[in-house]
């Protein structure tokens, strides 16, 4: 889906093995699993979806 371009992951904790940060949208705290990766154009780079996948669902 991405090819070998690589994620730029940001985050804003770490806890009991896991990564966390705050959705700009809803505000909570989550798991970056909570959260998807986007290609910005055909060949470009990677990057993480700003808003948790449960608000972009509600748009």
């Amino acid at each position: 889906m991405f090819g070998s371009k690589k994620a730029s992951i940001k985050h804003d904790g770490y806890e009991k093995g896991t990564l966390y940060r705050t959705c700009p949208h809803c505000g909570k705290r989550k798991p970056l699993s909570e959260f998807g990766l986007r290609a910005m154009k055909p060949g470009g780079s990677v990057r993480e979806q700003s808003w948790c996948k449960a608000c972009r669902s509600e748009r």
